[in-house]
């Protein structure tokens, strides 16, 4: 079985939606089309900061991993915000989310990047474990939200 992590571009969108969609009803979160339409469309926007990744397992689509480049003050450059890092129940716990991440960080890496930052559920034992393991460390603090 051939894991295989690539960008995703306009033509996954039919699949990446599926697991977005997947990510949020399995999370309790709003998984209105329209919502992850939208957010498809700023993603796949020419000049997006987005970065969209997908992972496949012997041609199925069986991950997706979804992050912004973001400038950051605190960080003294660019940073990756990661928004979305969701893996199918059937392939959890077979290396697909630590590939879609190391993945990622070569690609931060080439590009200069200083940081990663993500926000975890504390009810996600097991991805806790996945990021303290690749050295994540944990950030006091509270998130806000305004919605426009």
């Amino acid at each position: 079985m051939t894991l295989r992590i690539r960008p995703a571009g306009p033509s996954d969108r039919p699949v990446v939606h599926g697991l977005l969609t997947a990510q949020m009803v399995e999370h309790r979160l709003p998984a209105e089309p329209e919502r992850i339409d939208g957010g498809l469309d700023a993603a796949f926007r020419p000049g997006s900061p987005a970065w969209l990744f997908l992972a496949e397992r012997d041609g199925q689509a069986i991950g997706v991993f979804l992050a912004n480049q973001i400038v950051s003050v605190e960080r003294g450059g660019e940073t990756l915000w990661i928004e979305e890092l969701y893996v199918a129940p059937a392939a959890r716990r077979t290396g697909v989310a630590r590939a879609l991440l190391a993945y990622a960080l070569d690609e931060a890496r080439r590009r200069g990047l200083r940081a990663f930052d993500l926000e975890v559920v504390p009810t996600q034992a097991a991805a806790l474990a996945l990021y303290r393991a690749l050295g994540f460390e944990d950030v006091p603090r509270q998130r806000m939200t305004l919605k426009l």
